[in-house]
């Protein structure tokens, strides 16, 4: 069965498949309670978790691949299978070792492939016309569903226990997948013909690339640190209680949803270079800062942006991938470049971890992470002739 091509019921599909992946960033919520029902220690509680990053990078990197092989319904019909299976099977899992085959494989696989072809087919769909918006709001519609679904577990976890909650996640994700696959269809993409459309391993060889990566990877590290320990750093500097540490973080969240969404937007007028220079340079002076943020509101507004850059980032980084290589090769060339991206989570963490653990404080990992922040500018002057 295929409907009538709609660009509009298309694009808001990719932000709902985008919205439902937001429950990855829930893992959390889960933690307590496979700790104590498995009896394992936080570190196999978080495995599942930690995991998922590299089969995420697998599928970032693979997307183009199995769409070319077996074309784009069926590579829907594949994420349907293993986003929704992943999660049913997350469910049911017996001990640690099926959680994490369950979850950070199967799931995995569907969480990376899915998100990366809703943006780039939400970005193919308006390249000519608004693909910086397309790609802010289906990027977005990410972050919208870790803030709606994070509570709403938190609810069906209180009532229900956590395998039922993730079961009703993942029939939600089966239902919706579905439609989705007989909804979605191919856009035609009449991009500027004075790009060239590059393959991934002809960008691999590209210095551009390099220099993208690494500004994306040194700009993203803060977000890392900032995810990973804003509750700790509240406590010891700020003296804040763990409930309004909460507080932050949802800040944080709203400021990075909505940066995806507006400055997205605004990159087709403003340009992509302007907009990173301006958030880069911010998220320098704010990274100098922080060590000295002793009240609420400064760490709320610290925060917060951190949330701008991780959103300008997130939004841009398929449009950077676009300028670089054209729109035939773009999952997978925005796949390489996402890759960055992903190490900045694990990288970032251990930042503060050896600054807290080594000096009792964040002061000297802030230092470093405000010596990266600045990287970007540069590396962002030498990139600009490719955006």
């Amino acid at each position: 069965m295929k409907l009538r091509f709609n660009p509009l019921l298309t694009l808001t599909f990719c932000v709902l498949i985008n919205f439902l992946l937001g429950f990855k960033h829930t893992w959390s919520l889960l933690v307590p309670h496979i700790e104590s029902e498995f009896n394992v220690p936080r570190s196999l509680a978080v495995l599942p978790f930690s995991m998922m990053s590299l089969t995420n990078i697998v599928g970032f990197l693979g997307i183009d691949y199995v769409r070319f092989k077996i074309g784009l319904r069926q590579t829907l019909a594949v994420i349907t299978t293993t986003s929704s299976l992943g999660l049913i099977i997350t469910s049911l899992s017996q001990d640690i070792l099926m959680l994490t085959i369950s979850y950070a494989g199967i799931y995995g696989i569907g969480h990376a492939l899915g998100y990366v072809l809703a943006v780039t087919l939400s970005v193919k769909l308006y390249y000519n016309t608004r693909r910086g918006l397309a790609a802010g709001l289906t990027s977005g519609g990410y972050s919208l569903g870790t803030l709606v679904l994070a509570p709403l577990m938190s609810y069906l976890i209180y009532c229900f226990g956590w395998r039922t909650s993730t079961l009703v996640i993942g029939l939600t994700s089966l239902a919706v997948m579905v439609v989705a696959t007989l909804i979605i269809d191919e856009p035609s993409c009449n991009e500027d013909r004075s790009v060239r459309n590059i393959s991934p391993v002809d960008l691999l060889k590209s210095k551009y690339f390099y220099v993208g990566w690494l500004m994306i990877f040194f700009t993203s590290l803060i977000d890392g640190f900032t995810i990973s320990h804003l509750t700790p750093f509240m406590i010891q500097y700020v003296g804040a209680t763990a409930l309004t540490a909460s507080l932050a973080i949802s800040i944080y969240s709203v400021v990075n949803l909505m940066s995806r969404i507006v400055l997205g937007g605004l990159s087709q007028n403003l340009g992509i270079s302007k907009i990173l220079m301006a958030v880069y340079a911010v998220s320098t002076l704010n990274t100098i800062l922080f060590p000295t943020y002793r009240t609420l509101t400064s760490v709320y507004l610290g925060s917060s942006i951190v949330g701008l850059v991780h959103g300008t980032n997130v939004a841009l980084t398929p449009l950077i991938a676009a300028s670089m290589g054209g729109s035939k090769y773009l999952g997978s060339n925005y796949g390489l470049l996402l890759t960055s991206a992903t190490v900045s989570m694990l990288v970032g963490p251990l930042i503060g971890g050896l600054s807290y653990d080594l000096t009792n404080s964040y002061d000297v990992g802030l230092q470093l992470l405000t010596l990266t922040s600045a990287l970007g500018i540069p590396l962002l002057i030498i990139l600009r002739r490719e955006l």
